[in-house]
């Protein structure tokens, strides 16, 4: 029997063709462990208060039942009005996060959805919608044991803020009449820490993106 290496997801990523309408087709092979996470669009330098880096692309993750372990890092689409889709992955050591902004003159909001998807002991949570929410579906996912790590930290300024708590499994922003409402479906959230699992947010939480 050979033996099983783990392969970069961002390397994976950079070679990816494009495929059915996406600027970057992933097909994971089965039990296959990929290691890191992706940015995918921009940053918000809170220096200059612009949106820098790179434009987002379209993206589609088909995992066919690989292990995406994040090693404490993220896939995450942000500041762009790109797709991310993702369905069939495993995934640990990480969250993944669709972040977008309101700016004075443009709302800017990735859309997309994570289906069918096992995540266990991620950090901060499991998934995180932050400045979006409408165009985006989490459908049939296993959530267990998102791991407290602290307050997360706001975009304005980088600060850790205690109205940001972590461990979640799912966390949605609280501004539904700015973003609208993601589409939660026939998801599944467990803790097995009974005290843990008994705190309803540490299931599903809002969030206000400015801590």
């Amino acid at each position: 029997m050979g033996i099983l290496h783990s392969i970069s997801l961002k390397e994976v990523y950079e070679t990816a063709p494009a495929n059915a309408g996406f600027d970057k087709y992933l097909e994971l092979d089965t039990g296959q462990v990929y290691t890191g996470g992706l940015l995918i669009g921009n940053i918000f330098s809170p220096i200059t208060t612009q949106l820098e880096g790179n434009e987002g692309q379209d993206v589609k993750i088909i995992g066919n039942g690989a292990i995406l372990d994040l090693q404490g890092e993220q896939i995450c689409i942000s500041y762009c009005n790109n797709i991310l889709e993702i369905d069939n992955c495993i995934i640990i050591n990480g969250n993944i996060r669709y972040r977008g902004i309101n700016l004075t003159d443009e709302l800017i909001e990735p859309t997309g959805y994570v289906e069918y998807c096992t995540f266990y002991n991620t950090h901060d949570y499991g998934v995180r919608i932050f400045g979006a929410g409408a165009g985006i579906r989490l459908e049939r996912n296993i959530f267990v044991n998102a791991i407290e790590t602290g307050n997360d930290f706001t975009y304005i300024n980088g600060s850790s803020m205690e109205w940001l708590p972590t461990g979640a499994n799912i966390a949605i922003s609280i501004f539904y009449s700015t973003y609208g409402i993601p589409e939660l479906v026939d998801n599944w959230s467990f803790h097995d820490l009974p005290v843990i699992n008994s705190d309803s947010l540490r299931h599903f939480v809002e969030l206000c993106e400015y801590g």
